[in-house]
């Protein structure tokens, strides 16, 4: 059975040779990797692709090196053709990827050492681990995880959506599922899911003041005048 990841990786992988429309041998002749190993990375059979296979991607596919590893980890590739658009001015409709790192507030990080550190106490003794702990550990663990991928996707979305601006396809079948993430309770996640939906045009409740706080927000990141 193909795991969600790889079938994600898979899809990417196979978009963008059909977008640049090329065969696999074409991929491989650009500098990619065999035909086979294409093959297994657009369909997520197989053992997980190595390093060598991941940097061949990025080379036949014209992605940014990296692109292929960080896509695989959940992220999304960087086109080499998008670099004269940061530096010329994006065209209208272009998606803008990147960056290759984002600013993470070091109490996102702190979050993580709690449920690293309990899961890593339940090793050697696992018959002693209860259902219930292991549930709150892991939830603890993902929802890190999820605070500290809204950072990179707040910023896809600052780069790319704002009011009127639909969102590029590719973003929103990539990273969809964190404006469908729960508002919550926490007002500091709530505002930030808010601020991701209102990037994304999706309806959200807010007064005048949070709109205004948004727009300041966005247009200070993309050096709109105010």
């Amino acid at each position: 059975m193909v795991s969600e990841s790889r079938a994600r990786f898979g899809r990417f992988v196979s978009e963008r040779r059909r977008a640049l429309n090329l065969t696999q041998d074409e991929v491989r002749a650009a500098g990619g990797p065999s035909d086979a190993a294409q093959t297994r990375a657009e369909n997520g059979t197989g053992p997980e692709p190595s390093q060598r296979t991941l940097r061949r991607l990025d080379t036949g596919l014209n992605w940014a090196a990296g692109s292929a590893a960080r896509t695989l980890l959940g992220g999304v590739p960087d086109p080499l053709e998008a670099e004269p658009d940061r530096a010329a001015g994006r065209p209208r409709g272009a998606t803008e990827f990147g960056p290759d790192s984002v600013a993470v507030p070091v109490e996102l990080i702190a979050d993580l050492l709690t449920p690293h550190a309990t899961l890593n106490s339940f090793r050697g003794r696992w018959s002693e681990v209860s259902e219930d702990e292991f549930d709150k550990a892991t939830d603890a663990l993902n929802a890190s995880i999820s605070r500290i991928t809204g950072v990179y996707v707040t910023d896809l979305l600052e780069r790319n959506g704002g009011p009127g601006i639909p969102v590029p396809a590719l973003i929103e079948f990539a990273f969809g599922h964190h404006l469908d993430e729960p508002v919550g309770d926490d007002p500091v996640d709530a505002e930030e899911r808010l601020y991701r939906r209102w990037l994304a045009g999706r309806p959200i409740d807010a007064d005048a003041d949070l709109e205004s706080r948004f727009r300041r927000r966005w247009q200070a990141r993309r050096g709109a005048d105010a």
